[in-house]
């Protein structure tokens, strides 16, 4: 569902607001769709045993603005998005309910979480950046609901 609203949102987005921010430093409705696309692709890594391997979220977050800054058409943020949410809800398909149990490492030493707890975390993400570019819509004048 919150990959249905992004992806919603961001068809809905004019295309002369698609790289529009409300500050140098906020993300565009492009960037945040990216981000999420990207963040998913991360989580899952982490919930399949893979440690995140950028050690601070300074890094982290240079990291993912240039991805976010590579990525400059909608078509290929929404195939983005598309092939990291479809590679993750694929993973959950065939995921036995005996591991929910198993501990995930956090990135930036922020210790373990669930697997069960964890598997809800690309939604809830992808559901905030939905709720950013919804705001950001607000800042340029536009109050339709999506």
């Amino acid at each position: 569902m919150s990959v249905d609203r992004i992806k919603r949102i961001l068809e809905r987005t004019p295309d002369d607001r698609l790289l529009w921010s409300p500050a140098p430093t906020a993300r565009s409705p492009l960037a945040q769709v990216v981000h999420a696309a990207t963040s998913i692709q991360h989580m899952h890594n982490m919930m399949m045993g893979n440690t995140y391997a950028t050690p601070t979220r300074e890094e982290a977050d240079a990291e993912f603005l240039a991805i976010e800054k590579e990525v400059t058409r909608r078509e290929d943020a929404l195939a983005l998005l598309d092939k990291n949410s479809g590679a993750f809800i694929a993973w959950l398909d065939q995921l036995s309910e005996d591991k929910l149990s198993d501990m995930v490492k956090l990135p930036f030493d922020l210790g373990e979480a669930p697997l069960g707890f964890m598997i809800m975390m690309p939604t809830w993400h992808t559901n905030d950046h939905a709720g950013q570019m919804d705001y950001i819509q607000t800042c340029y004048g536009d109050r339709s609901w999506n």
